[in-house]
């Protein structure tokens, strides 16, 4: 449904031009995990699209848990000859038949009610996941691994003003359960630290700073999430807390086009984050933008209790990604611009929806 928007197909346009070095996926075949995800949708349609309009001839596996919501997220694609659905959980061996020569994990849950309810099934994509896609990189040589991780893994940093550099880190406290998701994407990093030096398998890190994008998921309920959810449905944006939390945000496109960046010169061993330097905001800051885009109202609410367990302890997550751009990547979405074309995006589709129904 998504390709039905002009403004979307653009993006993945944009996102091809930005990706340094792209002409290099050229026939070859991909694994994405996660694919049903915002971002391995996003690098999915990416991929597809070279090969209607550049010719590209990539094979893409899409692999996911869900046939149905393959099918779904793709609808508009099922036909094309060089997209396979892989149906499996990422903890499992890979089916046979799959022939990688890069492999992008980027299969987990990474929403705060899921730290909440389900934190084991949080941890095991990037625990048994990482270490089933590695054994096969192992076995089966490709390219590159790339393992999408989180710049949550910089936890919780006292007195820093500055952004984080790769080679930093803060304080996570491993029996909070909250902190399930980042302690088990730095155990994921260091799984593929591991394999690098030991095995030799070609495998890099990206850490992603807070993306959004139209093609969230339902089912996640960042703060981000919802607020899009609102100001497309034309509702007033609620904020539970006074959102002065400072963060590095992504826009889905530049997301996908540092990730490729990586995946394609990036050095084996070695993290990246991606991180748009022009786009740093307070969480009070990115509502009040989107308010002021989607002209809704934008009202603060206490957290109930849930709502209280779920929020972050981190204030501070700004990233510096001067080791990617030092690759020759660079972000092209500021926060006016991203925000414009999230909604613009969302509320075409909602609009079809409609429309099919």
């Amino acid at each position: 449904m998504y390709l039905k928007s002009e403004v979307y197909r653009n993006d993945l346009e944009q996102a091809i031009r930005g990706t340094v070095d792209f002409e290099k996926l050229f026939h070859k075949r991909i694994l994405v995990t996660g694919a049903t995800g915002m971002i391995g949708s996003f690098i999915t349609d990416m991929l597809l699209h070279a090969n209607r309009t550049a010719g590209a001839g990539v094979e893409v596996y899409a692999l996911a848990r869900s046939r149905e919501q393959l099918m779904l997220r793709f609808c508009s694609s099922q036909s094309e000859k060089n997209l396979r659905f892989r149906i499996q959980d990422v903890t499992e061996p890979l089916q046979a038949d799959i022939c990688a020569d890069y492999i992008i994990h980027a299969a987990g849950d990474g929403f705060p009610a899921a730290f909440r309810k389900h934190p084991v099934e949080t941890m095991t994509p990037a625990l048994l996941g990482t270490c089933q896609l590695l054994q096969y990189a192992r076995e089966h040589p490709v390219e590159k691994f790339l393992y999408i991780s989180s710049g949550e893994v910089y936890g919780k940093s006292s007195g820093t003003d500055h952004a984080f550099h790769e080679e930093e880190g803060g304080l996570l406290d491993s029996m909070d359960v909250r902190n399930c998701y980042p302690v088990s994407k730095r155990c994921g990093e260091a799984l593929c630290a591991s394999f690098a030096a030991q095995y030799h398998v070609p495998a890099a890190v990206v850490r992603l700073s807070h993306v959004y994008g139209a093609c969230t998921s339902a089912h996640d309920n960042r703060a981000v999430g919802q607020f899009l959810q609102n100001a497309a449905a034309g509702k007033e944006i609620v904020l539970h807390s006074a959102g002065k939390q400072l963060r590095s945000y992504t826009y889905v496109a530049d997301c996908a086009s540092g990730i490729l960046t990586a995946l394609l010169d990036g050095v084996s061993g070695e993290a990246y984050n991606v991180a748009n330097k022009d786009s740093i905001l307070t969480i009070a800051e990115f509502a009040a933008l989107l308010s002021e885009t989607a002209k809704v109202g934008c009202i603060r609410k206490i957290p109930d209790e849930t709502e209280e367990k779920e929020h972050t302890p981190i204030e501070y997550a700004v990233l510096d990604a001067s080791r990617l751009e030092r690759l020759g990547w660079s972000g092209q979405y500021n926060p006016d611009k991203g925000i414009k074309h999230m909604l613009e995006i969302r509320k075409t589709v909602g609009e079809i929806w409609k429309q099919t129904k």
